[in-house]
């Protein structure tokens, strides 16, 4: 498996993983209609954006993409990690955690924060990030998702 920056040519892979992530598992914490708003949102050019203005990582193997992650720099906030379902619990989800802190890191941010899935609340907490409390995540579709704020300070 290999982290590398994604490209413009990954879009729809990305896309294919975004969505099976958020299929199977989002669905035990979010409703079906939470679901169906949530994935309509995905199409390529969210990614395209993402990989132009923010950091875009994917975790690929043998020309799959087996998860992402983004990293807001400006806003020193991780925007996203999904993995594919048939890889939780390898540690793909972590190794694109532990590159996006490392990019952080690099361009001298000491300080993240993401606002956690209520299915991924565990990992992150595994991964040493603070509860803050929760709060909702507006998409731009209007679909109000239930989130917890939470935060971690880099050390080198």
């Amino acid at each position: 498996m290999t982290i590398r920056s994604a490209r413009m040519t990954d879009t729809e892979r990305i896309a294919v993983t975004h969505r099976a992530s958020i299929k199977a598992l989002c669905s035990e914490c979010y409703t079906v209609q939470d679901i169906v708003g949530w994935i309509a949102l995905l199409s390529s050019d969210i990614y395209e954006n993402a990989i132009k203005e923010k950091v875009m990582i994917v975790a690929e193997d043998k020309d799959e993409i087996l998860g992402l992650g983004i990293l807001d720099l400006e806003r020193k906030e991780i925007g996203a990690i999904y993995i594919h379902p048939k890889v939780k619990g390898t540690g793909v989800g972590g190794c694109l955690l532990y590159e996006l802190e490392a990019r952080a890191l690099k361009d001298s941010v000491d300080r993240l924060t993401l606002c956690s899935t209520i299915n991924a609340l565990g990992f992150y907490q595994h991964h040493g990030y603070i509860n803050e409390g929760k709060g909702f995540h507006e998409l731009p579709n209007g679909v109000r998702l239930e989130c917890v704020r939470m935060h971690k300070t880099l050390s080198k």
